[in-house]
């Protein structure tokens, strides 16, 4: 090797090892855990909430909306999942063995006055609303009954019950439409457990729609 090039590489060499120590730095995240993840008032309900819910019932805080609901129109996907993805509910309950949402809470304070709130608030609602999924808002206080609480619950849980029930029962002629997410259900045949091989339709969104109908 010549001594011009002997000179050239003993200046080429520190920037390669310096540019090598840097990208070999682990990268340092600003992450920390919050000491608010609910407020005061959302901690208060919480601790009657636990009250007023039955034992086969689970308590999930602030939920993002889109892992709840999925959007049933494949060709207008991104555009309903974005309307829903910074969006949450204050709590939602759900059964305890299968986690299947029964219902959401919102609580309520004054800053559910302001304009924007308003538009959000009637926004989530029609969410609900379209997705036969219960909604209960309560009004922020400083005192909250239990069983008054609970007796709210009850009744909106049974009266969504009958709600389903009827959608279930409403007579397709050819090829039913699935109740959740009204598109048309496909003919399966079930291929283990004690309806192996029995016939029923299926909702075309499953695994997230697990709809069926008896054939």
């Amino acid at each position: 090797m010549s001594k011009e090039n002997a000179g050239c590489l003993s200046i080429i060499l520190p920037f390669l090892k310096l540019f090598t120590k840097e990208t070999k730095e682990e990268e340092k995240f600003p992450y920390a855990i919050r000491d608010d993840f609910l407020s005061e008032a959302e901690k208060s309900f919480l601790k009657v909430l636990n009250q007023a819910i039955y034992g086969d019932m689970i308590i999930c805080p602030k939920v993002n909306l889109k892992d709840i609901f999925f959007v049933s129109s494949k060709n207008e996907k991104m555009k309903y999942i974005n309307k829903i993805n910074r969006k949450h509910v204050d709590f939602l309950l759900c059964k305890k063995d299968t986690l299947k949402p029964l219902c959401g809470i919102e609580l309520d304070d004054s800053s559910h006055n302001r304009k924007d709130r308003i538009e959000r608030d009637n926004f989530v609602n029609k969410v609900f609303k379209t997705a036969k999924l219960p909604l209960i808002r309560v009004k922020n206080k400083n005192s909250y009954t239990v069983n008054e609480l609970k007796e709210n619950i009850n009744i909106v849980l049974k009266k969504n019950k009958i709600e389903r029930k009827a959608d279930s029962t409403v007579k397709e002629s050819v090829v039913p439409i699935c109740p959740k997410c009204k598109t048309k259900m496909v003919k399966r045949t079930a291929t283990r457990g004690k309806y192996k091989g029995n016939e029923f339709w299926g909702c075309t969104n499953y695994p997230k729609c697990k709809e069926t109908k008896e054939i």
